[in-house]
């Protein structure tokens, strides 16, 4: 029998302001490792359940469940979507999946609020995935004209001429890799040259690196990633993930100092060590129209207050998007860094970081992209990214940007702060910032 869904006959009303309810992940795990035999879809809705279980939301109050992936599988092109068939939730809530590079899941949130100052969708689950365990795998586009041809070939006779015309060299797999498509070089290519550019020595580099284990490591045995953290049962060994397996607290400078250039191997600073690794894992976050979220009896945690996104010249320093980003949304607003209690700067590589901070000391940059003929200030070390970064605890692709606003609202609530800032570098030269504040 044919079972009818009843769907919604009209909308709330809210107030239209955007407010973040509440948050929570996978562990960050090594790629190849405990979740190399999960896919995206599988990681994305098991975030999906957990926070619906967590905030004890009706899931018929939900207009859209949005996903960002960099690198996706072919078989689920919407993840997003597939996600909400897969776990069986109500037909009415639409999906969709987005590619910002590293700001995907920071994107989706972003898109919420502003969804949300339109008056709908009121309730959204945004978020991200990454799976770098199990990429897609291409072949040259002569093999695939190859196939094309052969699938359209009607007779014994015209397949047999085209398999004739096989050749097997056209069939080796193209491998997976990580460069910018106009410049050729990967992001730690570019992050070296951006090093160089800005004087960022290897020992700096190792310096904050090491900081950024020993600040996650601490975070980690205090219990800081508690409340964001959803242990998640792993296959085929059915091994239960409770932590970011990345976090390395015991580093030291002569451990770091060791290592071999990664991507430079003769005249380079970046190394494994410094860079943030390969990683699995994902993040989703509940943005709700606050009028919404109030009658459905929630508490959330901060307000989406402003963000910005922007473009840098990709064949320059493909990275050095937030030092573009945080004096825009700053200056925007009417702020300066002192304003500001709690930065997340996202960590792709240490001397990325350092280039960003050193570019934002810069007379000659801000005279450039501001106009401005003074620096635009330094960030205190004390209110940078207090638990850690990317380096240390890792970074899925897609899913960072949501992990940044849940681990930045729970570290304003935990430390009694008011307002954070968030920045993301990302393929292609771009950069995303948010400015939330703590909901009192």
């Amino acid at each position: 029998m044919l079972q009818v869904t009843k769907y919604r006959t009209q909308l709330p009303e809210g107030n239209r302001k955007a407010v973040f309810v509440d948050g929570i992940r996978t562990p960050f795990v090594k790629s190849f490792g405990a979740f190399e035999h999960t896919d995206a879809l599988e990681l994305y809705s098991r975030v999906v359940e957990g926070l619906l279980r967590k905030t004890e939301i009706d899931p018929n109050i939900l207009d859209e469940i949005n996903a960002g992936i960099v690198v996706p599988q072919t078989k689920n092109g919407n993840v997003a979507r597939d996600a909400i068939i897969n776990l069986g939730l109500p037909p009415h809530i639409h999906g969709y999946t987005v590619n910002r590079a590293c700001a995907s899941s920071l994107h989706t949130i972003a898109d919420a609020a502003k969804s949300i100052a339109f008056g709908h969708p009121l309730s959204t689950l945004a978020g991200g995935v990454e799976v770098l365990s199990d990429v897609p795998i291409v072949y040259s586009k002569e093999a695939r004209q190859f196939l094309l041809t052969l699938n359209k070939a009607k007779s014994p006779a015209d397949k047999l001429a085209v398999l004739a015309k096989f050749s097997a060299k056209d069939w080796l797999p193209v491998p997976p890799g990580l460069t910018e498509p106009l410049t050729g070089l990967s992001m730690g290519e570019s992050a070296e040259i951006m090093a160089k550019i800005n004087g960022i020595s290897r020992e700096a580099q190792d310096q904050f690196a090491m900081a950024s284990h020993v600040k996650a490591a601490a975070a980690q045995k205090a219990g800081r990633f508690d409340d964001e953290l959803m242990p998640t049962w792993a296959q085929p060994r059915f091994e239960c993930v409770d932590k970011d397996n990345i976090v390395r607290g015991e580093t030291t400078l002569e451990k770091l100092s060791s290592l071999k250039p990664a991507f430079d191997r003769h005249f380079g600073s970046l190394t494994a060590g410094n860079s943030s690794a390969l990683t699995d894992g994902a993040a989703i976050a509940l943005i709700m129209d606050e009028q919404v979220a109030l009658q459905q009896g929630l508490k959330p945690k901060s307000r989406i207050v402003d963000f910005v996104f922007v473009g840098v010249n990709p064949k320059e320093q493909l990275l050095i998007g937030p030092a573009v980003a945080i004096p825009y949304l700053l200056k925007r607003n009417k702020m300066t860094f002192s304003d500001i209690d709690r930065f997340e700067i996202h960590e792709a590589f240490a001397a990325q970081v350092l280039s960003c901070l050193r570019s934002m000391e810069s007379a000659d940059f801000c005279e450039r992209y501001f106009g401005d003929s003074k620096g635009f200030g330094s960030i205190p070390e004390d209110k940078l990214n207090v638990n850690g970064g990317s380096i240390a605890i890792g970074h899925p692709f897609g899913a960072t940007g949501a992990r940044l606003v849940t681990t930045l609202s729970n570290e304003l609530i935990r430390s009694n702060k008011q307002l954070g800032l968030i920045a993301i570098c990302t393929a292609g030269g771009m950069s995303g910032a948010m400015l939330i504040e703590r909901y009192t």
